[in-house]
C-alpha cells in the first residue's frame, strides 16, 4: 500500500464437510487487512454489520455423495480418504461484494501398493468408481510408453507446472481475492493482474486463475492413456495410473514437451488458482 487506508476484506463462510464419514457444520467469519505492507487477519467476532445470513449448504448431496461411495459393498479398492464438502461464501473488499458456491470431493484410493489421488470440483461419485475399479485391475509397473495421453484431471493437475512454457489463457471467472473481475486474456510474461486468496487468513498473492492450456496439434486415440495421479507432481516426473487397451499398471513419466492439447470443452479442476484440464499427449 502507498497510503495509510487499510485494505480490508472480510469473509463469511458456511459449509457442510465430511471427513471420511464424519459430518462437520462449519460456519466462519473472518477478516483480513493490509497497510504499510503489514498483514494481519482474525476472527471477526459476533456478528458484523452488514453481514446478511447465508443459505444452508447443500447437505443432503454431500450426505448422498458419501454414502455411494462408503457403503458400495462391491467395490475391488479401498477408500483411505474421503473429504466431500459443499459451501456457500460472502466475500467483501474494496467495495465490491460478491457470493460464491463451492463442492469438492477430495479421495484417495487404494488397492496396496497403490493409491490413486482424485480432487475434483464436483461430488461425480461415477468418476470416482470409474478410477477405483480401474486401480483394482492394476497389474505391475511397466515403463513409461513413448507417446502417452494425460486425461484431463491429469492434465489439469500439471498446468500450474507448465505457465511460461505452454502457450494457455486465463478463462474469465467471477472475481479474485481483491475483488477485482477474473478476465479472459493470454497468460504472458511479467505480472498476473489478478490475486490469488485461497483463505481470509492467507496473504493474498498476485496469480493467473482459470488457466486453460490454448489447443493445438492432434491427440493419437491409440496411445495409453494416463488416468490417474499415483503421487502430487514432482518436479518434471508423473507416476500415473495407465491404461493400454484392456492392460492398467502403474508407470513413471519423466515429462518434456506436451506435443497437443484436444480441442474438447475443458472440464475445471481446484488446483491452486483454478485449472481448465482438457486432453493432453506427452
Amino acid at each position: 500500500m502507498t497510503d495509510d487506508r487499510d485494505e480490508v476484506y472480510r469473509k463469511w463462510g458456511r459449509v457442510v464437510r465430511s471427513e471420511d464419514g464424519t459430518i462437520l457444520h462449519v460456519d466462519e467469519a473472518g477478516e483480513a487487512s493490509e497497510r504499510h505492507g503489514v498483514f494481519r487477519a482474525s476472527p471477526i467476532a459476533g456478528e458484523a454489520a452488514g453481514a446478511s445470513p447465508l443459505p444452508a449448504p447443500d447437505a443432503a448431496s454431500v450426505d448422498r455423495c458419501v454414502h455411494a461411495i462408503l457403503d458400495r459393498g462391491d467395490r475391488s479398492y479401498q477408500v483411505e480418504r474421503l473429504i466431500v464438502t459443499s459451501g456457500i461464501a460472502r466475500h467483501e473488499t474494496n467495495g465490491v461484494t460478491w457470493t460464491e458456491e463451492t463442492q469438492r470431493l477430495h479421495a484417495s484410493l487404494v488397492v496396496p501398493p497403490l493409491r490413486v489421488l482424485i480432487d475434483l470440483a464436483s461430488l461425480d461419485v461415477a468418476a470416482v468408481d470409474a478410477i477405483g475399479s480401474l486401480l483394482g485391475r492394476a497389474g505391475d509397473a511397466r515403463p513409461a510408453p513413448p507417446r502417452v495421453r494425460l486425461a484431463p484431471a491429469i492434465a489439469a493437475a500439471l498446468l500450474p507446472h507448465l505457465i511460461g512454457e505452454l502457450a494457455m489463457e486465463q478463462r474469465e471467472g467471477a472475481r479474485d481475492g481483491k475483488g477485482q473481475p477474473v478476465e479472459r486474456r493470454a497468460i504472458t510474461a511479467g505480472p498476473p493482474p489478478n490475486w490469488y486468496r485461497p483463505s481470509y487468513a492467507i496473504r493474498p498473492v498476485r496469480a493467473w486463475l482459470n488457466l486453460r492450456a490454448l489447443p493445438f496439434g492432434s491427440i493419437d486415440p491409440e496411445a495409453p492413456v494416463a488416468v490417474g495421479l499415483l503421487s502430487p507432481i514432482d518436479g518434471k516426473v508423473l507416476q500415473v495410473l495407465c491404461v493400454a487397451g484392456q492392460s492398467v499398471f502403474p508407470t513413471t513419466l519423466e515429462w518434456g514437451a506436451v506435443t497437443a492439447v484436444s480441442r474438447d470443452e475443458p472440464v475445471w479442476h481446484p488446483y491452486e488458482g483454478g485449472s481448465f484440464g482438457a486432453e493432453m499427449m506427452l
